[in-house]
This record gives C-alpha cells, structure tokens and sequence, in this order.
C-alpha cells in the first residue's frame, strides 16, 4: 500500500504551484488512476488531503508538520508525508518524486499554445 498525505494551505494556494506538479497531484486523486495502479501494480494508493484553511486538527495531530510550522509557519507548505516520513516541504512533489513512489516512469508532453508559452498537454502512466 502506498499511503500519502498531503498538508496544504488552502485550494487557492495550490493553484500557485507548478503546473506540471498540480496536475499531477490532480491525476493521482482520480479514482480511475488508482483503480489502474492498483491493477497493474497490484498495490492500493491511499491518499489524504488536509486543508489549513479547513481545520487546524488534522496539523495538530501530526508533530512532524507542527515541528516545520512551528519553524517556517505557513511557507513550509504543502507538506507531503509518504507513510509517516515528510518526503516534500514548500512544494508539491515533483515528476521524479511521484515516479520514485509510484515505481514508474512518468512522462509529461508539452505543446506550445497560441502565446508561445508551454503548458501541459498530457502525461503517460
């Protein structure tokens, strides 16, 4: 089983992040991704997501997260716990943190739009 938790600041907050990271962050919580990993892998993702702005509890009850706000307050989210080990702080996991844990590669394809900026396009798992 692959649990991970997520401490974040707020849904707004979240939209700052990298976009390729938020997406995929956004990917793993979809129910056919973890239906398919569990599929090929043979192993269950379990996932939490705990929002600031929500309740301050979920924080309270973990002394590793409160150890970093207490330090660096609100800027040391997102905070991402792999099991009961902190894996990211200040940031989403990145591509290569989410193919480590999910032991795969993970591809992301980019297309320029109309502007000339990158975004993405899609990724293969």
């Amino acid at each position: 089983m692959i649990k991970l938790t997520f401490f974040l600041d707020s849904r707004d907050s979240l939209k700052q992040s990298d976009e390729v990271e938020l997406e995929l962050f956004n990917s793993i919580f979809d129910k056919e991704f973890q239906e398919s990993y569990l599929f090929v892998k043979e192993e269950q993702i379990v996932l939490d997501a705990f929002y600031l702005e929500d309740s301050l509890e979920p924080f309270l009850k973990n002394d590793e997260v409160m150890r970093l706000l207490k330090k660096d307050g609100s800027k040391a989210l997102p905070i991402t716990l792999q099991g009961k080990e902190i894996i990211s702080t200040k940031k989403l996991p990145s591509v290569d943190d989410f193919s480590e844990i999910f032991d795969m590669g993970i591809s992301v394809q980019y297309s320029d739009d109309i502007s000339g900026t990158q975004r993405l396009h899609g990724e293969d798992f």
